[in-house]
């Protein structure tokens, strides 16, 4: 909630900040074309952006837990076999140095320490962590625990289906590269083409006295699909490497500046 209530009041401050910033164009960079163009952008960005990164930084927090915890899983299996129970086995890991996991493995030690429920604590830390894969493999545990099935053989397949599945992840990241890079190259080219039109072949065939106003015109709608090509083909980037949209913002943000950037400097 608190996380939730959070990234809304971010949003909120972006959209005011970008508001003001707008205002503040109009009145005052109007008159200048390619300051009122860069201002527009970095308004766009604020209101848009602000939230999107946010978006993403949780993502990415979520991909590194998920990352670290079948290493938990597979210390608290080799304690059990060793011949702790599991209460013993959880509070012994409680120390060790998990990275951002650390934190919640502490925060699960003390409430085991504390006498609080197997169930409960392992459904709270699913709950905080706001990952849909951690929720059912903390599910899967707590129906082996429930049953009286064997903890640490349960443990131990849990942790090899997770590394398993981060496996298939990284191979298809490294299969889709090629289709990566041409997508940036595909963007480059389109950039090219539309810097190419403003700059040389609008002009050229403007007649001389309706040239200005024309290729103005030309400019702003070339600037636009610049921007809207980058953003979608950084999400698209982000969806065939990742498998989520939101992993695209880094690869969007990138284009659109970039783009946008070159359009306004050689355009």
């Amino acid at each position: 909630m608190k996380n939730e209530l959070d990234f809304k009041l971010a949003s909120l401050i972006a959209v005011i900040m970008g508001m003001f910033l707008l205002g503040l164009n109009f009145m005052l960079f109007s008159p200048d074309d390619q300051i009122f163009a860069i201002m527009n952008l970095t308004v766009g960005i604020i209101i848009v952006g602000v939230p999107l990164v946010i978006k993403y930084t949780e993502y990415r927090k979520i991909r590194k837990i998920e990352e670290m915890f079948p290493r938990y899983l597979s210390d608290i299996a080799e304690n059990i076999s060793a011949g702790m129970t599991l209460p013993q086995a959880m509070r012994s890991v409680g120390n060790i140095d998990y990275g951002i996991l650390t934190k919640y493995i502490r925060d699960i030690s003390s409430k085991i320490s504390w006498g609080v429920p197997f169930e409960e604590v392992m459904k709270d830390f699913a709950k905080k962590t706001k990952s849909k894969l951690m929720s059912r493999n903390v599910q899967t545990i707590i129906e082996t625990h429930r049953s009286g099935g064997s903890m640490d053989t349960v443990l131990r397949s849990v942790a090899q289906s997770l590394v398993e599945l981060e496996k298939i992840k990284k191979e298809r990241s490294a299969s889709v590269y090629s289709q990566m890079i041409n997508g940036y190259v595909i963007y480059v080219v389109f950039l090219g083409v539309m810097v190419g039109l403003s700059a040389i072949l609008v002009p050229a065939f403007q007649l001389e006295e309706a040239t200005d106003g024309l290729q103005e015109a030309f400019a702003e709608i070339f600037a636009a699909l610049i921007i809207i090509q980058g953003f979608f083909a950084g999400m698209s980037i982000g969806k065939m490497s990742e498998g989520t949209f939101i992993a695209g913002v880094k690869h969007a943000m990138v284009l659109v500046i970039v783009g946008y950037t070159v359009f306004v400097l050689f355009g």
